[in-house]
């Protein structure tokens, strides 16, 4: 049988760029060494997420962000609040393990957060990368802006996110867009190498003087989106990874985290 603790010690292996001394990468809750063979993947242990996971029988459920709404464990601020308290009571009364993996999967070749998303968006040529590596800048054929951001749309329409956000002349041509993952939104270094439109959500842009507003004064273009829409594809692949690697377990991808909505 495999353990909870196995899939993690695996997954870990992915973190040695960040290293295991500075990793998020651990339990939340549950029994780490407890069997399993039914696992939930799912971009955010939402409580939505969680209880379907226990319906369905899961002993594990694996999530890239946190599980109590702080990035560092232990995750103890607001457990034992009106939001805090029905998610802790279902896990202690289900007894299900909550394992996060988020540094390792962030920059996991090809089927990661950041390369499943560009992948999503029809980006495949690149032409550059930021100096810490978390962004990545491609070639595209000439777009003008407006196009490019209704392209975008287009993608990411099918999994929820009714809406693209963009700064910039809308008639500019964009040939390098460049994409961040997580909230680290691409910076001045891809602009420097030639970026001319940026990918990024709100977490990495919220400051709109500090990020959006700059990068416009550069001349390039700024689309947004939010957080869970840059990494839906990557936890997708995250499933389908621990799927193929442990045959003998039953896999449920979840995706029951509530998608902002738009009016227009």
């Amino acid at each position: 049988m495999v353990t909870a603790r196995q899939i993690n010690q695996h997954l870990l292996k992915g973190c040695e760029w960040i290293g295991l001394d500075k990793t998020v990468d651990s339990f939340r809750s549950g029994d780490p060494d407890r069997p399993v063979s039914r696992v939930a993947v799912g971009w955010m242990a939402t409580i939505y997420d969680l209880r379907r996971a226990v319906e369905l029988g899961c002993e594990l459920f694996v999530t890239h962000e946190p599980t109590f709404w702080e990035h560092w464990p232990p995750e103890g601020k607001y457990r034992d609040t009106p939001e805090g308290r029905p998610k802790a009571e279902l896990l202690e009364k289900s007894g299900i393990a909550v394992l996060r993996c988020h540094d390792a999967w962030d920059k996991w070749p090809e089927i990661g957060i950041r390369d499943s998303w560009a992948r999503s968006l029809g980006l495949s040529k690149e032409a550059g990368v930021s100096q810490d590596g978390w962004s990545v800048m491609y070639e595209i054929e000439p777009t003008p802006l407006k196009a490019f951001a209704r392209q975008v749309l287009e993608r990411v329409k099918p999994i929820g996110q009714d809406s693209v956000q963009a700064m910039g002349d809308p008639e500019m041509i964009v040939r390098r867009p460049c994409i961040g993952v997580g909230c680290y939104t691409p910076d001045l270094d891809l602009i420097d190498q030639g970026a001319d439109c940026l990918i990024g959500n709100f977490d990495g842009a919220w400051y709109y003087w500090e990020k959006r507003e700059r990068f416009v004064e550069r001349g390039v273009g700024v689309l947004t989106v939010e957080h869970g829409c840059t990494e839906h594809w990557g936890i997708q692949n995250l499933a389908g990874y621990i799927r193929s690697t442990w045959p003998e377990l039953t896999v449920h991808y979840l995706d029951l985290y509530p998608r902002p909505w738009t009016l227009v």
